[in-house]
């Protein structure tokens, strides 16, 4: 009988490529019978387009088809098949063929009657060199893999025929059979439909052959076969497309006993998967995996209808097609050989060893630590730390975590409302060291000067390659300023704010091009935000900047401070959205400390405090003026600052730029939180500490400083010395404050009230004591203290900004009041009514005897009191002489009063407890997922090898010789944490040190999530891949229909192997 073909070409919108594709087939040296045009939802220009190119039929639809139902409503013009001598050729718009295609697909196929399917060789259509599909397969678990895919085409696969499945682009198969297995499964979009068509024609008993002589070019438009392309769009696409296909596939070939479990297991299976996926740098595909398991669980219909389809159709068992499969180490395999290829192929900057050790940073950290301790030798015995902003935190683990997120602040007399971010901060600290979570404060303080050294050093790898000057910048930041302040001061929040920037700048220069960064720099955001929120603001303008200069790792850093914004939400609702208090915001967290705001000259030197005071009592002892001192000082830091200035004349001007805008931006933000009073402290109004923001500052200065010696290089040495001794004579009052006795950190007791009432308040937590501080003016502060009293992790801005609880405060001020004056008012209903167990008097001790004495004569006698004015003298007299308290006596902190009546505990607010929920869920959710992305992987750090450390100047550029494993033994670790898993390109700012990288903008990431869908998964060889975590559920979901499958087919699987069984 005389062979006819029929020609089905499927168009949608692209008209230009449709003539080309009809064109082809026009030429082609085996005319096809007949040609038929199927318009699937298309213009008129579509239309046009096939009557130009004089087809025998138009079929149109309304609908947007798949391609294989588009395939279907062709076929409905086509009279049924009366033998094997009928054929169908498959074409889309996009997808023109080689003039002798149609001759090589039917001599394929005439050559055996077994064979029921051809395909040819796909390649690209814009460049016929690169192979684009040369069959197709799956794994023992069924994911898709394609045998052959962006490779350049030297005939070396031209010898390959035996395969399982092919795309159906080009696709030349027995019309008689397609009729008898149903066609494409209409459940299966452009991705897999093949695969499936594939797969039943084998378990019918026929052969699926390759005829790589027939050539078909192909454009990816993603009529026929995924769409191709690194748009967001599109990759999310192909990735759904892939993974639906993949589960309606598991769903239809699972035997009937397995199919519950399987449907079960598509959801978990999505968490743990995109689990995976965030660890693999590849959170974009989050979305796609959910969304393709949501739709495979509930919105697959056709499922049943596959599968009873398949058993119709089915001649042969499962067992038959298993030596076609790929097994996992043969896919793995040839993930390493791809990567290895794509080592050679591209070019790329080959990244220094890091030189820790034998650059001497090992070194100077050591040192560090040494000097450390012995200028704060008085604390390493202390298991807390007292003084300043340093306070005790509660004793348990539970405890610290309880004072987080939503619920009942127990601060004042209590109100409902958020933690302050710094809470969360101060739980990770003390959960570091569980077993004492205060004594985190001590290692904080004893480790700060190795940790301040280790930060600088790695920062400045980013701006130098010559471990001189990197220990330079070490120093530097060491020696800053306001870090030595915050220190001498008590200030833990603006201690982690500078130890952390340092980390931040590492992770934020690389933000753009990697997720893992991108991630890293989140986290270390909301923790820098959550210690000052006044950094907030330039933080965002350089997000911003960032933003604006990212290329197309846009949306990474577009989702870097999502962490710091969920972080925050709850103390936005109340402070801004329910109480419009928006500056309350930027309160600085942790206990209040009364600060003055300095002025220019200490801020453009870097001192939050008086600059020229830190020497006033050297200064009185030598005996030099202050005018001298006024002159001698901004000396010192004038080598700093011509550096500085330098790095806008040598290599790396425009970074040195953006860093001396960074020093601004922190300078201005002191200035303005000097002037921004926002809280109180006592009723005493306070500032915002300007120490903070002064860190970012001298980040600026130093890193501009840095990048102008690196410009000089060796010129760079003496004055790089100049500036360090300089810095160092400078700042030697502050960092040697706790030898000069000038530091307000001690070792502390772990109290803030007597140990009476700390025993109490461990019995039973609901006490309450009333502390009265007699002040100079005249006054008095009152305080109600719940419990153990004042604790770092229950301190409140918005019992500092706000008055949540002022009817409450008026009745204590009330009632402390009465207490210290002889009103004759009976205090104890108030007493009892308030909660109030005990009464301290924060004073010098008296002789409370003689107080007794003094007041039953009616006045107390002024000469004998030993108080620090008339006031305590009053108050003390007063309170002895009350019968509604007891005196229980003198304390190290004051005299101490007990309530003689029962006290009834006040009725709390009550907590909404779905709030309490969601707001800790959400953090944990948040930073879990930042947290995953940001951990390093094999894949990540090999990226990182093949990228310059440095960033803002040209890196000398080569390709790779080959591969060295000696090399990737020795990768790096510590940069690592933040270095880019993928080929993004540095941020604009960052000068031309991206040249070399500008050819694959998109990188490895891009890359990553093709090979995610296509089967070729470079980018996760470290570990398990995404699929493997599924094999718990069923061993081989495909295998098991009946029982056939059996082990692979014996072959090495070192072996090459990129077809099937020959």
């Amino acid at each position: 009988m005389e062979t006819r073909v029929t020609v089905l070409v499927v168009a949608h919108s692209s008209a230009d490529r449709l003539r080309r594709t009809l064109a082809a087939v026009e030429a082609q040296t085996r005319t096809p019978d007949r040609v038929i045009g199927v318009a699937v939802d298309a213009k008129d220009e579509i239309l046009r387009a096939f009557d130009d190119g004089r087809v025998d039929q138009v079929v149109t639809t309304t609908e947007n088809l798949s391609f294989g139902r588009a395939i279907a409503a062709g076929l409905r013009v086509v009279d049924e098949p009366v033998g094997d001598d009928e054929y169908l050729w498959f074409l889309a718009q996009d997808t023109a063929p080689e003039p002798t295609a149609l001759a090589e697909l039917l001599a394929g196929v005439e050559v055996a009657p077994s064979v029921a399917v051809a395909g040819p060789k796909v390649v690209d259509a814009d460049d016929p060199r690169r192979i684009r599909s040369l069959g197709e397969t799956m794994t023992t678990l069924g994911r898709t893999v394609e045998l052959v895919t962006d490779e350049l085409d030297q005939g070396q696969h031209d010898g390959e025929t035996d395969v399982l499945a092919v795309s159906p682009i080009g696709m030349l198969v027995r019309a008689k059979v397609f009729e008898d297995l149903g066609g494409f499964d209409a459940a299966l979009g452009p991705v897999d439909d093949g695969l499936d068509f594939g797969v039943r024609v084998r378990l019918a008993g026929s052969r699926v052959t390759l005829v790589p002589e027939a050539v078909v070019g192909s454009a990816g438009d993603g009529v026929a076969g995924a769409p191709r392309g690194r748009r967001w769009g599109t990759t999310q696409r192909r990735a759904r497309l892939a993974r639906s296909a993949e589960l309606h596939r598991r769903l239809v070939y699972a035997p009937a006993a397995l199919l519950p479990l399987h449907w079960l297991s598509i959801l978990p299976l999505a968490v743990l998967r995109s689990i995976a996926l965030l660890v693999l740098k590849r959170p974009g595909l989050v979305g796609s995996e959910f969304r393709a398991a949501f739709k495979a669980a509930f919105a697959d219909t056709r499922v049943f209808a596959a599968r009873s389809n398949l058993s119709r159709s089915r001649r042969v068992g499962w067992s038959t097609i298993s030596g076609l499969r790929m097994p996992w180490r043969e896919l793995r395999r040839r993930r390493e050989l791809e990567r290895e290829v794509e080592g050679d192929d591209q070019a790329f900057v080959e990244r220094t060893d890091l030189r820790f050790f034998g650059g001497g940073g090992a070194w100077l950290v050591l040192g560090s630590a040494v000097v450390g301790l012995v200028l704060l030798l008085p604390l390493v015995p202390a298991t807390v730390l007292d003084g300043g902003g340093l306070l005790p935190m509660s004793r348990s683990v539970s405890e610290l975590w309880a004072n987080v997120g939503w619920g009942w602040r127990d601060v004042g007399t209590g109100f409902v409302g958020a933690s302050d971010p710094f809470t969360v901060v101060v739980a990770v600290l003390g959960t570091l060291t569980f077993w004492d979570p205060s004594f985190s404060l001590v290692l904080l303080w004893l480790l700060a000067f190795p940790l301040a050294t280790l930060g600088g050093w790695l920062a400045a790898t980013r701006l130098t390659e010559r471990s001189g000057f990197r220990l330079v910048g070490a120093v530097l930041w060491t020696l800053s300023p306001t870090f030595l302040a915050a220190l001498a001061d008590g200030r833990p929040a603006a201690v982690i704010v500078h130890l952390v920037l340092p980390w931040l700048f590492l992770a934020g220069t690389s933000a753009a091009r990697s997720w893992a960064s991108a991630a890293a720099s989140s986290i270390l955001l909301a923790v820098v935000a959550a210690c000052s929120p006044v950094l907030a603001v330039p933080l965002a303008i350089l997000w911003l900047f960032a933003l604006v200069s990212a290329g197309r790792g846009v949306l990474r850093v577009l989702l870097v401070p999502v962490p710091t914004l969920v972080l925050f939400a709850p103390l936005i609702w109340q402070q801004g959205v329910v109480s419009s208090r928006w500056t309350a915001l930027l309160a600085d967290p942790g206990a209040g400390v009364a600060t003055s705001a300095v002025g220019p000259a200490s801020i453009l030197s870097g001192f939050p405090i008086d600059r020229d005071s830190t020497w006033s009592a050297l200064a009185t002892a030598w005996g030099v003026s202050g005018n001298v001192l006024a002159v001698v000082l901004p000396v010192l830091l004038v080598p700093m600052a011509l550096l500085a200035l330098a790095g806008l004349f040598v290599r790396g001007q425009r970074r040195t730029l953006v860093l001396l805008a960074v020093a601004l931006l922190g300078a201005g933000t002191a200035v303005a939180a000097g002037s921004l009073t926002i809280a109180t402290l006592d009723g005493v109004p306070i500032s915002v500490w300007q120490g903070s923001a002064l860190s970012l500052y001298w980040l600026g200065l130093s890193g501009a400083a840095l990048s102008g010696l690196d410009g000089l290089g060796r010129r760079g040495v003496v004055p790089a010395l100049v500036a360090v001794v300089g810095l160092a004579v400078m700042v030697a009052p502050l960092a040697a404050a706790k030898p000069f006795d000038t530091s307000v950190v001690v070792a502390g007791s772990g109290r803030t009230l007597p140990a009476y009432v700390d025993a109490a308040a461990t019995e039973d937590p609901d006490i309450a004591t009333l502390r009265i501080t007699p002040l100079a003016d005249g006054s008095i502060a009152v305080r109600y203290l719940a419990g153990r009293g004042d604790l770092l992790d229950d301190q409140s801005t918005v019992s500092r900004t706000s008055d949540p609880t002022a009817q409450t405060d008026a009745r204590v001020a009330e009632l402390a009041g009465n207490l210290v004056s002889r009103s004759g008012l009976d205090a104890a209903p108030e007493l009892a009514a308030l909660g109030i167990d005990f009464v301290l008097l924060s004073t010098e001790p008296f002789e409370v005897a003689e107080l007794a004495d003094e007041a039953g004569s009616g006045e107390p006698d002024t000469d004998a009191r030993r108080g620090p004015d008339e006031l305590a003298a009053d108050a003390a007299a007063a309170l002895t002489a009350n019968p509604a308290v007891e005196y229980v006596g003198p304390t190290d902190a004051g005299e101490l009063w007990r309530n003689v009546a029962d006290v009834e505990r006040p009725q709390r607010e009550g907590v909404d407890p779905l709030w309490s929920t969601i707001v800790p869920v959400s953090w944990i959710v948040v930073f879990l997922i930042a947290l995953l992305i940001a951990v390093p992987t094999a894949a990540s750090r090999e990226a990182a090898r093949r990228r310059s450390r440095t960033v803002g100047i040209r890196p000398a550029s080569r390709r790779r010789a080959a591969p060295d494993e000696d090399d990737a033994a020795a990768i790096e670790t510590l940069p690592d944490l933040v270095e880019p898993a993928d080929g993004q390109s540095d941020p604009d700012w960052a000068d031309d040190a991206v040249s070399a990288d500008g050819a694959g903008a998109d990188g490895a990431d891009a890359d990553a999530v093709g090979d995610s869908v296509s089967g070729d998964s470079s980018g996760d060889s470290d570990g398990p891949s995404i699929d493997e975590l599924e094999s718990g559920v069923s061993a081989d979901p495909i295998d098991a229909p009946d029982g056939e499958a059996g082990p692979d087919d014996g072959r090495d699987a070192s072996a090459p192997r990129t077809g099937g069984a020959r």
